[in-house]
């Protein structure tokens, strides 16, 4: 069986807070009545419709990404993980278009750069967080680039260049985080050797 992309409607208006509580609590997820008017009264508690929504939304995509973890983890091989993937592509209506499929992986990236920013600025942290960092921050840029299709204009391509910059210098300072690291051990290698 394969699943239909979403028709394109329905990526153009996001789901109602009635319809994400009904899908949380199909997971179990939700716990309240799921009417219009809980959903009100939340919404005004947290600034707004949007913002309320924006929070259910995360809380199913979590959810759901937990989900898939789960399941992937008893793939029978690659072949099955391959479809699966391309599944959530088609679904999100992003598999046969090259630039839709960028700027979508690029709003991914941006979601695993954003909780390593902070864990990267403590002081504590080594620095192999710190080059994920830097190296999920120019994937990011680059799939921004990416997005801007085959043939930009001008400014666009002004832009890029800048981008393109800002993604070498980020993934320039990954390697020089995980070089640091190799350096540290080889020390350490050393050091326990002569024991």
């Amino acid at each position: 069986m394969t699943l239909p992309p979403l028709s394109p409607d329905s990526s153009d208006e996001p789901a109602s807070a009635v319809q994400l509580g009904a899908a949380m609590a199909a997971l179990g997820l939700y716990d309240g009545t799921n009417t219009a008017a809980e959903h009100a009264a939340e919404a005004a508690r947290l600034g707004g419709d949007g913002p309320y929504r924006m929070r259910l939304a995360n809380a199913l995509l979590g959810a759901v990404q937990v989900e898939a973890m789960l399941v992937e983890s008893a793939a029978a091989g690659p072949d099955d993980l391959e479809a699966a993937h391309r599944q959530q592509l088609a679904t999100a209506g992003v598999a046969d278009d090259v630039e839709k499929l960028a700027a979508f992986l690029r709003w991914q990236a941006l979601r695993v750069a954003g909780p390593l920013r902070p864990v990267a600025q403590d002081p504590a942290t080594g620095p192999i967080p710190l080059a994920a960092a830097h190296a999920a921050e120019g994937l990011q840029k680059l799939l921004g680039i990416a997005g801007t299709g085959q043939v930009p204009d001008v400014e666009a391509v002004k832009e890029g260049v800048a981008e393109m910059r800002a993604a070498r210098q980020c993934l320039v300072d990954a390697i020089d985080n995980v070089d640091i690291l190799l350096e540290m051990l080889t020390g350490l290698s050393v050091f326990l050797d002569k024991d």
